[in-house]
């Protein structure tokens, strides 16, 4: 069977923010790492989709573009989002193709022995769609089949295919892997700084014992972690500088699909702003985790923070009162994004915590609604909320 790779490297890489593709990992940029990955696996040939700062990641490639199944080609509507790249990726396979595999450009911890396992699931099984698939959560790399082409050259926005994933149910294939490292991602600074344990990780991280995992090789770590909530408001030394308002929303539409999103506000001082994440079928409990991570990886440096969630899941099992016995993935995440921190996890039911909760609980179900972060709409609600306080 004939699949190609479509490697999407075209985004603006605003939570990062700079271009993700160009940040060196172990001495190579990570398109670097991406590409060789691919290239080393059994694809027929590897299309790489450029968009913001092509001219720099093109250089970066210069030393693998004498691979004869390389190709680099350009978005030139890569603001546009995601589903402009998928189609330009498809506009550029070769007669032949029977199925596509996509990938990104921050999984440097994926291994060709994966790809090549991924694609001997997808030829034995003959499935629609086959990803990788860890303690129930799904990631990437996705291989969609070439009767789907038609329907992902027509979506539209920032949205990616899991919206076939989802119509599809009853033909795809969850290819189970034994470990989540290799679908660890990097989407922001803490992400990258979290690779470096990955092959080695904490002994205790991702068990059922619910307790965030430290470890003194960490960087982040070494700031410690707080399990229990602060005495917030309290003497002048420990209250919180940083406020985190947090909310997840997952909806069934009429049509049977599902749309979940999270939303994080963040208040320092003065300053606010607002991050979202639309996140495709997710149930609301993976929304709810989302949401706190959106709002910790927000933070640039070390800060003692009142994060406020109406979420008792998220709370309780960030205290050590539940067990983790799903969503695994998510918990590490939301670790990673945490240890910076001193944090006191406080549980508000039905949004009593404080007027943002609001602002933040309409944003997530808008994200949910519309199936895509419209930055502008999400600003307007923060300007909305200031102007009604005025």
């Amino acid at each position: 069977m004939v699949i190609d790779g479509i490697l999407l490297a075209a985004g603006l890489s605003r939570r990062f923010g700079r271009p993700k593709q160009l940040v060196e990992w172990r001495g190579k940029p990570l398109i670097v790492h991406m590409v060789e990955t691919a290239l080393a696996s059994r694809l027929r040939h590897v299309i790489v989709v450029l968009g913001s700062a092509a001219s720099e990641v093109r250089r970066a490639l210069a030393p693998l573009l004498h691979d004869p199944r390389l190709r680099i080609v350009f978005n030139a509507e890569y603001e546009e989002g995601q589903a402009s790249s998928i189609r330009r990726g498809l506009r550029a396979l070769e007669p032949g193709a029977e199925a596509a595999m996509f990938l990104t450009c921050d999984q440097p911890l994926l291994t060709a022995s994966l790809l090549d396992a991924l694609i001997d699931a997808f030829v034995a099984h003959r499935p629609l769609i086959c990803y990788p698939v860890h303690e129930g959560m799904r990631g990437s790399p996705v291989i969609f089949a070439a009767e789907l082409f038609p329907e992902l050259m027509a979506l539209s926005g920032d949205v990616g295919g899991r919206v076939l994933i989802e119509k599809y149910r009853a033909r795809v294939h969850e290819q189970k892997i034994p470990s989540a490292k290799p679908l660890a991602d990097v989407d922001t600074p803490a992400d990258l700084l979290a690779l470096d344990r990955e092959d080695d990780p904490p002994q205790d991280l991702g068990v059922e014992s619910g307790a965030p995992a430290t470890s003194e090789r960490s960087e982040v770590a070494s700031w410690g972690f707080q399990q229990t909530p602060l005495p917030f408001p309290g003497p002048e030394k420990e209250r919180a500088d940083v406020l985190i308002v947090c909310d997840g929303s997952s909806r069934r539409l009429s049509s049977g699909e599902r749309r979940a999103a999270a939303a994080a506000i963040v208040k320092r001082g003065s300053d606010v702003a607002i991050f979202g994440e639309y996140l495709g079928a997710a149930t609301n409990q993976q929304a709810e985790i989302v949401a706190a991570c959106l709002g910790l990886e927000a933070l640039a440096q070390p800060s003692r923070v009142r994060l406020l969630t109406d979420s008792q899941y998220v709370v309780r099992t960030m205290q050590g009162g539940y067990k983790r016995r799903a969503n695994l993935a998510l918990w590490e995440r939301l670790d990673r994004a945490a240890r910076p921190h001193t944090i006191a996890w406080v549980w508000t039911p039905k949004h009593t915590g404080h007027p943002l909760q609001e602002v933040c609980d309409r944003a997530a179900r808008l994200i949910s609604k519309e199936g895509r972060v419209d930055w502008e709409k999400l600003a307007a609600l923060l300007e909305r909320r200031a102007t009604d306080e005025a």
